[in-house]
């Protein structure tokens, strides 16, 4: 099943929108239901399956940036993929992957190359951005 320019848009939304709320439960249904990938290429890592994707990625910005936000601020609409850009912004007031808070303020810009399944839902998120820029936010 093909999806519409529109269709693809409001899974992103959705999507974008329960990572600002921190809800896991709509993160993970925006995901395919077999083997969701994402895949943080600064990082290095490879996160597979909705559960492992939650609680091995967005559990970590969550504890340690309680209140980050991620405005869509560019889209590329393909006819089978989407890529957005991203402005991300918080402050690190929480542990970070083992990092105690900083209280350092993170604002950068992310690029997010989206791929649907049969059923309209992400089946990959790749994530590219400055991992310098991270970096310095966390005191490193």
């Amino acid at each position: 099943m093909a999806l519409s320019p529109e269709q693809m848009r409001a899974v992103i939304i959705e999507h974008v929108e329960a990572e600002n709320d921190h809800d896991a439960v709509r993160v993970i249904a925006t995901y395919a239901r077999e083997n969701p990938v994402f895949e943080d290429v600064a990082a290095g890592v490879r996160y597979e399956g909705g559960e492992a994707i939650v609680s091995d990625n967005y559990r970590h910005l969550w504890e340690g940036f309680p209140g980050l936000k991620r405005e869509i601020v560019r889209w590329t609409i393909g006819d089978d993929a989407v890529v957005i850009e991203l402005r991300l912004s918080g402050k690190h007031e929480g542990t970070f992957r083992g990092v105690p808070p900083t209280g350092g303020d993170l604002e950068f810009r992310i690029i997010a190359h989206f791929q649907f399944d049969d059923e309209g839902r992400i089946s990959q998120e790749t994530a590219y951005y400055d991992r310098l820029t991270f970096m310095k936010a966390l005191g490193r």
